[in-house]
């Protein structure tokens, strides 16, 4: 199965919809980065069945992928860690492939994501 094909089943898993349209994007990864730490969480807004939805996915310890930053502006990389992506989202890993859930670490508190600032 071709990527296309790949993360439009992805899409229609995730957001519960039929993708609309695809791009393709290429890439030129960088051949060095300046690593900047593990990723402790990642918050995002997408929609569900039309409706903005904010999700913050917390890493397990064991699951936490490396934040790398590449030379040029907007280039950002998630690299490791034990994760996959899945029609429920982020869904972390252990080290036999079995998702766990990792304990609440943070106290973030609830935003609203249709109030932009």
């Amino acid at each position: 199965m071709n990527d296309l094909r790949k993360a439009a089943r992805l899409f229609k898993a995730f957001r519960e919809m039929e993708p609309r349209r695809a791009s393709h994007y290429n890439m030129k990864l960088p051949k060095a980065v300046a690593r900047m730490g593990p990723c402790e969480f990642i918050g995002y807004t997408t929609t569900h069945n039309g409706k903005p939805a904010l999700y913050l996915h917390e890493f397990a310890s064991g699951s936490r992928p490396i934040l790398y930053a590449g030379p040029g502006m907007r280039q950002l990389y998630l690299i490791g860690g034990r994760f996959h992506v899945t029609g429920r989202g982020i869904t972390d890993l252990d080290a036999r492939g079995r998702a766990v859930d990792a304990p609440r670490r943070f106290n973030i508190r609830h935003m609203n994501p249709r109030k932009r600032r």
